[in-house]
């Protein structure tokens, strides 16, 4: 599946013409599939971790995982949360690859953090987004929007600062046909709309 970088705020998914959000309809060819979401509400880090960690106790071998948001909106720390529980390991051992670009967590199966914040969209092949695949693992990927290819069932984390200063808006999409649909009806229902004040 691909993107152009420069509409992927426009397009979430378009993998076989997946398209949510606008962006190019052209029928053509294309078959369009229902996108399921889910918003929740963080006021604090700590909230913010637990989803993740929600989101950990969930995570498949063969998984992927997109976070977007600005800078210091919380894709880190929703990381660390998902990383801790998958990988059954201390949330404070897991570091934000800025600088490494990406790092593997041992657990029933490898757990690959990447973070993209240092690339242009043109630098990431290569870098070895494809071995969590290739090692039958789960792939994290920060800044996911400079990517232009993707996984055709990804579990996509979109993170909005909110009018409190510590408070976030968190939006979880993905395909509601897709491997994650069961899984995250569980974590919607743990996490209301309504969870934490913004």
């Amino acid at each position: 599946m691909v993107f152009g970088a420069d509409r992927f705020p426009q397009i979430c998914f378009a993998a076989e013409g997946i398209l949510h959000g606008g962006g190019d309809l052209s029928r053509g060819s294309v078959g369009y599939v229902m996108i399921a979401s889910h918003e929740i509400r963080s006021s604090s880090e700590e909230e913010t971790i637990e989803l993740g960690t929600a989101i950990g106790e969930i995570l498949r071998a063969g998984d992927t995982i997109l976070l977007l948001g600005e800078l210091g909106s919380g894709k880190t720390r929703l990381a660390k949360g998902i990383i801790s529980a998958a990988a059954c390991i201390p949330d404070d051992e897991v570091v934000s690859p800025t600088f490494t670009l990406m790092n593997r967590f041992e657990g029933q199966f490898p757990v690959y953090h990447a973070d993209l914040y240092r690339l242009e969209p043109d630098q990431i092949e290569g870098i070895g987004l494809e071995d969590a695949f290739e090692e039958n693992g789960a792939l994290i990927v920060e800044w996911a929007e400079k990517m232009t290819v993707m996984d055709a069932d990804p579990l996509r984390i979109s993170i909005y600062y909110a009018e409190s200063r510590d408070g976030r808006l968190i939006v979880l999409e993905w395909l509601s046909e897709g491997s994650w649909h069961d899984r995250m009806a569980g974590v919607a229902a743990r996490w209301p709309l309504e969870q934490g004040a913004v």
